[in-house]
């Protein structure tokens, strides 16, 4: 037992990995671009807008991809090995919005071709300061060039709720940097006395600064490898920092999820619970009765409550049970929506109380998360008691003259329960994923809509903090499982 619960626990972190750099990697090749959001038209139709490298909104778009890490590349990084040739033939196709081969470049590659210049620009800043300083260079290409090396000396500085004074007193440098490279940036209303100016301010800037720009083997190594979006992530995760959310850097991804774990997880390990006990019942009496009334009606009501989709079940619940009804023998109404009263009600409440107010209003949505699931594991149960019932063991204690109830709890339950432990395993990894219809039409404020909508806003820290706790809880739930085997199972060995 020792030994596998050793070889399991180090396994874990590996597959971790792997499903985290699947998931990245995915999520990373989707097409569009990440920082794109949606609007909504003047006839209610949903537009998708971007904010696009250049004009008054550049940096603060900058600055947004630079902290998601969206200015490098995916897993390795050979952009240092950039030649001047690719500088020269890139500079020329975004002043002259064509090919080489002289067609016209669609706006969306257009854009998308500089705005992979200018993630570059950092790394082939010397190519670019050598453009920016040669007479013989269009003057055009000279200008641009210099957009580009002030894009790629330009930082960004730390964000979150909590910073060092260090972090801050470096926070003030960066941005007292970032405004002087700014304003040497050249405008059509510059004379050629001002361009060459500013040119030579920022030839002296880079002669100060080229140890940051100018690579070594080593450098080059690093870079190649840890320079990338996934490594950038990966030290992150290390140490548990998950990173903040997209539309507020002052809330940390755990901190959200932290606000909404009661509510999700009331929602999803109660009727995990009670959908065990249940399904023990109703499998257990199914498959005793079999092929007769109590098992072909109960067949039959599962078969329907499968057919119905949730969708359909919640908004009914709200209409027939909960509108204009009160509880059994009160004068309580149904609660129609929220995890409890509102705050300045339940406040006021003793323990008790809470407790009950919790319970009333998160009954309707227990019954439409759980009626599903219910009818999938019964129907799952009844085949597992039924294969049970068939074993020589169960046969060999009908014989001896066990009492019917010790044979169906101490051999058919304990060895039928094995098959739903498998599944109830498997879904422990969804804890954290909610119930998104549930969750809407009841108006709980739960993991569902708080990933759903992460998704919509293409806030990948909070999508691949979703895949990296689902993917770590399914695994803890198989090795909770494996365990239990040999709980219920003496003839089941992990060894």
């Amino acid at each position: 037992m020792t030994n596998y619960l050793f070889r399991r626990l180090c396994l874990l972190p590996l597959t971790l990995f792997a499903i985290i750099l699947v998931n990245f990697v995915i999520l990373n090749l989707v097409p569009g671009d990440p920082v794109t959001v949606t609007d909504r038209s003047q006839t209610g139709d949903a537009t998708r807008s971007a904010q696009l490298e250049g004009g008054g909104e550049e940096n603060q778009h900058l600055l947004f991809r630079e902290h998601y890490g969206l200015t490098l590349p995916i897993l390795m990084n050979v952009w240092w090995k950039t030649s001047s040739e690719y500088v020269h033939r890139t500079l020329s196709q975004l002043l002259t919005r064509k090919t080489q081969s002289g067609e016209e470049i669609p706006v969306q590659d257009y854009y998308a071709l500089r705005t992979l210049m200018g993630d570059k620009a950092r790394f082939v800043m010397p190519i670019l300061l050598d453009f920016a300083q040669n007479p013989l260079q269009p003057l055009n290409l000279r200008v641009l060039a210099t957009h580009f090396l002030i894009r790629g000396g330009t930082q960004q500085g730390y964000v979150g709720p909590t910073l060092s004074a260090m972090q801050k007193t470096r926070n003030k440098e960066i941005s007292e940097n970032n405004a002087k490279l700014i304003s040497w940036r050249i405008t059509l209303t510059d004379t050629d006395e001002q361009m060459e100016h500013k040119i030579q301010l920022l030839s002296q800037w880079y002669a100060q600064n080229k140890d940051r720009f100018e690579l070594s083997s080593w450098g080059k190594t690093r870079t190649l490898f840890l320079e990338t979006r996934f490594a950038r992530y990966l030290s992150r995760v290390l140490f548990l920092d998950f990173g903040t959310l997209r539309n507020d850097n002052n809330k940390t991804v755990i901190s959200e999820v932290t606000k909404r774990l009661k509510y999700s997880l009331t929602l999803a390990v109660i009727p995990m619970l009670v959908t065990f006990a249940l399904c023990q019942v109703f499998g257990m009496m199914m498959a005793v009765q079999h092929n007769r009334w109590p098992d072909l009606s109960l067949n039959i009501i599962f078969l329907i409550l499968f057919a119905i989709p949730v969708f359909v079940v919640a908004p009914f619940l709200i209409e027939k049970i909960a509108l204009h009804h009160h509880v059994p023998f009160t004068q309580t109404p149904i609660p129609l929506r929220g995890f409890h009263s509102p705050d300045h009600v339940y406040n006021t409440l003793t323990s008790s109380q809470k407790l009950s107010d919790i319970l009333l209003h998160i009954f309707l949505p227990l019954i439409a998360i759980m009626y599903g699931t219910l009818a999938v594991q019964a129907r799952l149960s009844r085949t597992a008691f039924l294969e049970v019932l068939k074993q020589d063991y169960v046969r060999t204690a009908h014989a001896k003259g066990l009492a019917t109830k010790t044979i169906l709890i101490n051999y058919v339950g304990r060895n039928g329960a094995i098959t739903i432990i498998t599944s109830l395993a498997a879904s422990l990894g969804v804890v954290l994923g909610g119930s998104l219809i549930v969750e809407t039409v009841f108006e709980i404020n739960g993991f569902g809509r708080f990933f759903y909508e992460a998704i919509l806003n293409r806030d990948y820290n909070v999508v691949l903090f979703s895949a990296f706790a689902g993917s770590a809880l399914t695994l803890v739930g198989y090795l909770l499982a494996d365990l239990a085997y040999v709980a219920l199972d003496p003839r089941i060995s992990l060894e």
